[in-house]
């Protein structure tokens, strides 16, 4: 499922207006749940044509790489910057997997589109990527925000910018993904609050009210130490960029 919508981006907006940046993936409701229930659906209705099948719904629940499956099914092709690219919405997808014992006609891999372009590769601005379909998620934002639990290593601070909350800036210079239609699902609407909030907004948030703030979103992995010190970087990176 597609999560693009037609909001501003995290390339162009400046990086001393004073917002955080949030990934669009947290903007709007949790896709985990969002996603089961659509394959939960599925498997139900496959039961119902083939009785006796087993089968089990997985969205980030399984030891299972989802895009490399994605890739061999022909949903799309691993774009140069490690993500699924589908020539008509883009790398901005929600991947889910129903498991069955089964046996389905597969369709075939879909050949790489990407040809000479490496607008991601150039854009990252932590040069997360030694090469083309190779990712050091010790530098990526993506990673260092959302899942590294430590201090983050100085050398990646300043190219964090203002980001709070995972990174899009390697999907979003991708001329696939910026030709791919928005707002295909209103489920993932963004939400006011998480939509470029107000630095000065969440550093007065206490745990409680990130608690709030988060709710019912795919942030749950973050901590409220984690957002604490992201925002201490943000904070950082704004106070040097006015200088």
């Amino acid at each position: 499922m597609s999560y693009r919508c037609d909001q501003p981006d995290s390339t162009t907006l400046a990086a001393n207006d004073g917002r955080a940046w949030v990934s669009r993936y947290a903007w709007g409701r949790d896709y985990h749940r969002i996603l089961k229930k659509k394959l939960i659906r599925l498997g139900r209705w496959l039961a119902e044509q083939r009785p006796g099948a087993q089968w089990r719904a997985c969205v980030d629940t399984a030891p299972i790489l989802e895009r490399e499956w994605a890739a061999r099914a022909g949903l799309g092709w691993i774009g140069k910057n490690t993500l699924l690219l589908n020539r008509e919405f883009g790398s901005e997808l929600f991947l889910g997997i129903l498991l069955t014992d089964q046996k389905l006609v597969p369709d075939g891999p879909l050949p790489e589109h990407c040809g000479t372009c490496t607008a991601c590769l150039d854009a990252c601005p932590t040069a997360a990527f030694p090469e083309p379909r190779v990712l050091d998620a010790r530098r990526c934002v993506g990673y260092l925000t959302v899942e590294h639990r430590s201090t983050i290593p100085a050398e990646f601070r300043s190219g964090i910018g203002t980001m709070i909350a995972g990174c899009d800036i390697c999907q979003e210079v991708c001329p696939w993904t910026q030709r791919a239609p928005a707002d295909l699902h209103p489920e993932f609407a963004p939400e006011a609050r998480r939509l470029r909030p107000q630095l000065e907004a969440l550093e007065g948030l206490d745990e409680e009210g990130y608690a709030e703030w988060r709710k019912g979103s795919a942030l749950s992995r973050i901590r409220y130490e984690q957002f604490r010190r992201n925002l201490g970087i943000a904070r950082s990176n704004l106070t040097h960029s006015r200088k």
